[in-house]
C-alpha cells in the first residue's frame, strides 16, 4: 500500500484511493461541491484543488479524482497557492450564482468579499454535473445532460422539452449543492420545473394517498430484480403492513 503525506501527516492507503478519501480518513477537510460518494468523481467544480509535490516539482490537481498509486506523494491542502486558487474558483462561481447560499458560505470561509467578475445573466446552477451523473449512473434514466458550449452551456432535457425518460424521482434535486433544482408535489402530480416535466403521482391502493411518481414505481417494477407487493403502498401503509406482518390481501390490494 502506498504511503502519502498530507499536510505533513503520513498515511498508508490502498492503491487507487483518491487524495480526497485519504484526507478525509485523516480528518482533513477539503471543500467540495460536485463530489458525491455514490457516483464517479469528475472534478468539475475545481473547489477541491490541492497541491501535489513530487521530485521537487509541484502542480495543482483535483483531490476528488486524483488516485494515489505511488510512494512518496506529498499533498498540501491549504498552501497559499491552493487557497488563492480556491478563492478564484469561488469568485467565478459567485459571479454566476450570487444567490447560492453554499457559495456565500464558502466566500465567508475563504475571505471572498465580492467577485470581481460580472455576467449578464445569473443562475443557481453552477454546472457541476452532479445531477447528470446521478440521473445516468444511479437512476439509469439519462433524462438530462449538458447542452451548448462556453457561456451557453446548460444542463437540460433533450430539446429543452418535457422528458419522457424522467421518472420524477427527485434524485437530481437531492444532490444539487445549490438548490437549483426544485421538486413540487401539487395534488395528483409532481412538477420538476427546471426539466419542463410533470409526472403523475401513484395512488396507494390501501389508503388512496398519492405518494410517489407513477413512472418511478413502474421503473422499479420493470427492473430485473425481485419486487415485493408492498412497493405499491405508501410509506405509512408499508410500515403498517411490515410492522404487523400482514399479508398483501389483508391490506386491500385493488
Amino acid at each position: 500500500m502506498p504511503k502519502v503525506t498530507i499536510d505533513g501527516r503520513p498515511v498508508e492507503v490502498e492503491a487507487e484511493t483518491t487524495i480526497l478519501e485519504a484526507a478525509r480518513a485523516l480528518g482533513i477537510d477539503i471543500p467540495t461541491l460536485c463530489y458525491h460518494p455514490a457516483v464517479e468523481p469528475a472534478g468539475n467544480c475545481r473547489l477541491c484543488t490541492v497541491e501535489v509535490l513530487r521530485g521537487g516539482r509541484s502542480r495543482l490537481v483535483t483531490a476528488c479524482n486524483y488516485p494515489i498509486r505511488e510512494e512518496g506523494l506529498e499533498v498540501r491542502t491549504d498552501s497559499e497557492r491552493v487557497l488563492r486558487t480556491r478563492r478564484l474558483v469561488i469568485e467565478l462561481l459567485l459571479a454566476r450564482s450570487p444567490e447560492a447560499e453554499v457559495l456565500r458560505e464558502y466566500a465567508r470561509r475563504f475571505g471572498v468579499a465580492e467577485p470581481r467578475f460580472r455576467t449578464e445573466t445569473t443562475d443557481d446552477c453552477i454546472l457541476c454535473g452532479l445531477c447528470v451523473r446521478v440521473c445516468s449512473e444511479l437512476i439509469g434514466a439519462h433524462a438530462i445532460s449538458f447542452v451548448g458550449r462556453g457561456v451557453d452551456r446548460q444542463v437540460e432535457t433533450a430539446f429543452r422539452k418535457e422528458s419522457e425518460e424522467c421518472t420524477g424521482c427527485g434524485a437530481c434535486a437531492a444532490v444539487c449543492p445549490t438548490g437549483a433544482i426544485t421538486v413540487e408535489d401539487i395534488e395528483e402530480v409532481r412538477r420538476l420545473e427546471r426539466w419542463h416535466t410533470t409526472v403523475e403521482l401513484a395512488c396507494c391502493p390501501a389508503c388512496g394517498e398519492r405518494f410517489a411518481p407513477a413512472r418511478q414505481v413502474a421503473s422499479i417494477a420493470e427492473k430485473d430484480v425481485p419486487v415485493e407487493d408492498w412497493l405499491y403502498l405508501c410509506p405509512q401503509c408499508r410500515r403498517r403492513l411490515l410492522g404487523k406482518n400482514l399479508t398483501w390481501a389483508k391490506v386491500g390490494k385493488v
